[in-house]
């Protein structure tokens, strides 16, 4: 007994007596040690000018070396204190002695490349800042990464563009923001790759969902073609056809308008398939037919300007932009089997109105039925009348010589009855609807090759330049 408690007593003793070394290594010693890669949350104990110290709760504090530092955005280093919790990815697994360094700009990046991958699953819209170009495309700031725009994404670069031009359009985009979704994110192969033109897209079906029929807006041009307006919708292009700026016949929309001018319409239609508006000014002016019937009668004298001549008679258009038919056999003082051997396009007659129907927007008129000395007085109290009467720019025609051929005629005419109208061939009723139907499947067919055109030029331009 007395040799056993004098073991026990020279173990503890030899234990007290173990070298430093001992302790030193069961104090350090990590059980866990962090491996290359992981991310860990550390404690920031002090901030250096080339480095800053973390206590990541292991036995030995962790590093953030100068050159990593370099790489972190400098307002988010500006904004770093002790005390701070941050997150870091460890570089390398400590052997012995060696430091835990550690990289606040990885864990930065592994931390944006999650919420880009968020991002695409969710299909999100953000606005980011161009900071770059390079041949195939646009370089954008997403946090601590940096991600690609292929130029088939940047909505005003088109297919088959020049290289020049594309250039143009990259350098004009540098420094803006940029409507984008996330279309590609590879945090292995580093690829994460934006689309502006999707987002456009999206952009767009959200605001034409947005566009009511019925609803006035007050917005600006933003085009002129030949077909009509293209005006900003915010987002979205509307287009008033040329037939929907105003009452009266518009042929050249450029003479009335330019881009930038303001301009109040109506929306009279939303096409969700073919991401069209269609708008219409001409419904928010007063209608001229409520004028034409309480300034107009039956029987009273008008003077127009021709502005179509068909087989079946001419169109001829009043002060008020309105039109009205003189059939064929209303058309001069003779019988007549073709219209255009009487009147031209461009010509300024002077007609009667036999009928006006404000329900079906018609007025039917006649020449024939104009007598011939209010025909003479008429022609010389026009401001032409000493030069002859110019049709669409050709040669004068002597007005003696219209007064000439008119009292020719004047012998048959005189030789008629009064309100006899049996030889003037007037058509009935239905025939008449006949033939202004007619008339209004020519302008049908014209306002469908201006659509047409609309259409060949939104693919060719792909608002469509506004």
């Amino acid at each position: 007994m007395e040799h056993q408690g004098e073991n026990q007593s020279r173990e503890e003793d030899s234990s007290m007596e173990q070298p430093g070394w001992f302790k030193d290594f069961v104090d350090h010693y990590d059980v866990d040690k962090p491996q290359q890669g992981e991310i860990l949350k550390g404690t920031i104990l002090s901030i250096q000018e080339s480095s800053i110290l973390l206590d990541v709760g292991f036995k030995r504090d962790a590093i953030i070396p100068g050159q990593d530092l370099e790489k972190v955005d400098q307002e988010i280093r500006q904004g770093l204190a002790v005390g701070d919790e941050i997150f870091v990815s460890v570089l390398r697994t400590p052997l012995g002695d060696d430091d835990l360094l550690v990289s606040l700009h990885k864990a930065l990046s592994k931390k944006t490349w999650i919420k880009a991958e968020e991002l695409a699953q969710g299909g999100e819209l953000i606005e980011l800042e161009v900071v770059d170009q390079n041949r195939g495309g646009l370089l954008v700031a997403y946090e601590t990464l940096r991600g690609f725009i292929p130029n088939s994404h940047i909505p005003s670069i088109r297919r088959g563009m020049s290289a020049q031009k594309t250039g143009e359009i990259k350098s004009g985009l540098m420094g803006k923001l940029l409507p984008v979704k996330a279309i590609e994110v590879d945090q292995k192969e580093g690829r994460l790759v934006f689309s502006a033109r999707v987002a456009q897209k999206d952009q767009k079906q959200k605001r034409l969902k947005e566009i009511e029929v019925g609803t006035v807006i007050k917005s600006r041009v933003v085009n002129v073609v030949d077909f009509g307006l293209f005006v900003d919708l915010e987002g979205v292009d509307g287009l008033v056809h040329k037939s929907e700026i105003d009452w009266f016949r518009v042929n050249k929309p450029a003479k009335l308008f330019k881009a930038g001018d303001e301009i109040k319409v109506k929306v009279v239609g939303v096409d969700l398939e073919k991401e069209r508006v269609s708008l219409s000014r001409k419904a928010l002016l007063p209608n001229p037919w409520h004028e034409l019937v309480e300034k107009y009668n039956e029987g009273d004298l008008v003077d127009g300007k021709v502005i179509s001549v068909l087989d079946f008679g001419a169109f001829v258009e009043l002060k008020e932009g309105l039109q009205g038919l003189v059939h064929v056999s209303e058309v001069g003082y003779e019988n007549i089997e073709d219209p255009k051997s009487a009147v031209r396009k461009g010509d300024l007659v002077l007609v009667r109105i036999m009928g006006i129907d404000p329900g079906r927007e018609r007025v039917s008129l006649s020449m024939r039925r104009v007598p011939v000395s209010e025909q003479m007085d008429w022609m010389m109290n026009l401001e032409d009348a000493q030069e002859g009467l110019l049709v669409d720019g050709g040669e004068a025609e002597p007005i003696a010589e219209i007064i000439e051929e008119i009292e020719e005629v004047q012998e048959d005419i005189d030789k008629k009855p009064v309100g006899d109208e049996g030889d003037l061939d007037k058509p009935d009723d239905k025939e008449l609807e006949s033939l202004v139907t007619d008339q209004e499947e020519s302008s049908v067919e014209e306002s469908s090759e201006g659509n047409l055109n609309e259409e060949t030029s939104s693919e060719d331009g792909e608002s469509k330049e506004k």
